[in-house]
C-alpha cells in the first residue's frame, strides 16, 4: 500500500512499500479518490527527481507497482531513470500520461522481463512496434491496456495477442481509425488468449458478429465485456452473451440494436451482473427495467441514456442502483421546454461551424483532388449542410429563441450568419402568411421538409 510522505516524503517506517501511486497535472474530473501520494504534484516531481539523481531509497528493491497517471511531462528520460532505480517492478500504469515514446517501452521490455501489467492508455506517441517488443520479451504479462493509442494498428495488435497467451485483461478500444481492429484480430484473441476475462473492444468500428460469436464460443470465463460503439455488432451476436458468459459482472453494449428480449435474457442468465450500460439502445423499453427489478439483485450501476425507458419504470428499481439517465427525466415541463430551446440554438451554432469547415474542405478539394465525382459530392455536402443550418436558423429567428434563453454566442461571426438563400418548406406560415411571400426560393438543398415542419409544429404547440 502507498504510505505517508517522509523519506522523499514517503514514510516507510510501518511497512514495506510495494506500490506507489501518483496522479499528475491532468487528473480526470471523475477521479476524486486520489491516494495520499497523488494529492500533490510536488510529490511526483520529487519522486522522479530522486530517481534521476540516482538516490537510493529504502523501497528501491521492494517496489513492485508504479502508477503515474494524467501526467503530461513523463519524458523518456524520466522513465529511464525510474527503470534504473527500481529494478523489480512488475506493474506499470501510465494511463493518460504523455511525452514518452517507443524508446521508453523498448527499454521496459529489456529491463523488466517479469512485467505482468502495463497500461499506456491514451498515448498518441507510441506505436505497435514497441508494444510487440514487450509482448515478446515479457512472457508473464497478464494485463495490457493500449486503448486509444492512436498509432497502434490492427496488424500489430494481431501479432501482440498471438505472443501473449497469458492475457487476462486486454483493452484495445479506440485504436487507429485508418487501420482499425479487424475480425481477424478478434478471432486471434479468441484462440490465443484462453484465460482472458476482461476484454474491452469499445469503439472497434469494423468488427462484426462473426468475430464476437467466435470470442463467445471460445472464452467462457468473461467477467467484463465492452462492445460500446461497435457499429456492426447486432442483436444476433449480443443475444449469445446470455448463454456464454454466466460469470459476467460488467457489460457495455451502448449504441447497439440490442432488443428487449436479448437484454432480458442476459439479465436473467448473468446473476453476477453489477454494471450494465445500454445507453443509446433505441429498442430498449420499460420491459427491460421490469426484468432488472426482478432478477438483477447485484446490479450497482445502470446506464439508460437515450433509450425508451420511462421515469415511472425506473421507480421500480432498487434506490441503491446508480442510474445514468437523461436529464430530461428529472425535468418539469417548463424546464424541458427551455432545454429544447437551448439545444436548438446551440445546434444552429454547431451547424454553422461545420458548414464553415466544409467550405474550407471544398476549396482544398478544388486544387488537390481531380476526381470530379468526389468533388461534386463534397460540394453537394457543403450545400446540404448550409441548407440545414439556414432552416434551423430560421426557426430560431422566427420564435426569438435566443432572446428567450438569453443566449450568449461563443462565435459571434457564425451566430449572425442566418441569411436565407436555400429552399424553405412552403407550408410553414410566418405571421399568418406563407413564407413564400417573405423569401425568394431556390431548388431544394436537402430532403428536410418533414423534420423541419415537425420541429416548428412542436414549438408552436408549446410556446
Amino acid at each position: 500500500m502507498t504510505s505517508e510522505i517522509k523519506e522523499n516524503e514517503i514514510d516507510t517506517s510501518n511497512e514495506e512499500v510495494t506500490h506507489l501511486e501518483f496522479v499528475g497535472d491532468r487528473a480526470s474530473d471523475y477521479d476524486h479518490e486520489l491516494s495520499v501520494s497523488g494529492e500533490n504534484i510536488t510529490l511526483l516531481e520529487n519522486f522522479l527527481e530522486s530517481a534521476c539523481n540516482k538516490q537510493k531509497t529504502s523501497y528501491t528493491s521492494s517496489l513492485r507497482s508504479l502508477k503515474i497517471t494524467h501526467y503530461s511531462r513523463l519524458s523518456d528520460n524520466k522513465i529511464l531513470c525510474v527503470l534504473r532505480s527500481y529494478p523489480n517492478i512488475t506493474s506499470l500504469n501510465f494511463e493518460q500520461s504523455k511525452s514518452f515514446t517507443d524508446a521508453s517501452l523498448i527499454e521496459i521490455a529489456r529491463s523488466y522481463p517479469n512485467l505482468e501489467s502495463l497500461n499506456v492508455c491514451g498515448n498518441q506517441d507510441i506505436t505497435g512496434h514497441s508494444i510487440y517488443k514487450i509482448a515478446k520479451s515479457c512472457q508473464k504479462i497478464r494485463h495490457l491496456d493500449i486503448g486509444f493509442c492512436g498509432n497502434i494498428t490492427d496488424d500489430f495488435v494481431y501479432k501482440i495477442v498471438e505472443a501473449c497467451s497469458k492475457l487476462e485483461l486486454l483493452y484495445i478500444g479506440g485504436l487507429k481509425r485508418c487501420k482499425p481492429i479487424s475480425d481477424q484480430t478478434i478471432v486471434a484473441i479468441a484462440h490465443s488468449c484462453p484465460n482472458l476475462h476482461h476484454p474491452s473492444l469499445k469503439g472497434s468500428h469494423n468488427i462484426t458478429d462473426v468475430s464476437v460469436n467466435r470470442l463467445l464460443q471460445h472464452i467462457h470465463n468473461l467477467e467484463y465485456l465492452e462492445l460500446d460503439q461497435c457499429r456492426f455488432i447486432t442483436d444476433s451476436s449480443i443475444c449469445n452473451i446470455a448463454n456464454s458468459c454466466p460469470k459476467l459482472e460488467h457489460l457495455d453494449i451502448g449504441a447497439s440494436d440490442a432488443s428487449d428480449t436479448t437484454i432480458c435474457n442476459i439479465v436473467r442468465s448473468c446473476k453476477n451482473l453489477r454494471y450494465l450500460d445500454i445507453r443509446c439502445c433505441r429498442l430498449v423499453t420499460d420491459i427491460v427495467i421490469d426484468e432488472i427489478a426482478q432478477h438483477c439483485s447485484s446490479l450497482e450501476c445502470l446506464g439508460i441514456q437515450l433509450t425508451n425507458v420511462s421515469k415511472d419504470a425506473l421507480s421500480k428499481l432498487n434506490p441503491k442502483i446508480k442510474i445514468k439517465r437523461d436529464s430530461v427525466l428529472d425535468m418539469g415541463p417548463e424546464k424541458e421546454l427551455n432545454d429544447l430551446w437551448v439545444t436548438l440554438v446551440n445546434l444552429v451554432q454547431y451547424l454553422w461551424l461545420t458548414y464553415a469547415n466544409l467550405e474550407d474542405i471544398v476549396q482544398y478539394c478544388k486544387d488537390k483532388i481531380k476526381d470530379e465525382h468526389y468533388q461534386k459530392s463534397i460540394v453537394e455536402l457543403e450545400r446540404d449542410m448550409r441548407g440545414m443550418a439556414e432552416r434551423f436558423g430560421l426557426m430560431v429567428r422566427m420564435y426569438g429563441l435566443k432572446e428567450k434563453i438569453n443566449y450568449q454566442p461563443t462565435n459571434p461571426e457564425l451566430d449572425t450568419n442566418y441569411a436565407i438563400t436555400e429552399f424553405i418548406p412552403r407550408d410553414i406560415k410566418y405571421r399568418g402568411k406563407e413564407l413564400s411571400l417573405h423569401i425568394k426560393f431556390q431548388t431544394p438543398g436537402v430532403n428536410f421538409t418533414e423534420d423541419c415542419v415537425k420541429m416548428i409544429s412542436f414549438l408552436k404547440t408549446d410556446i
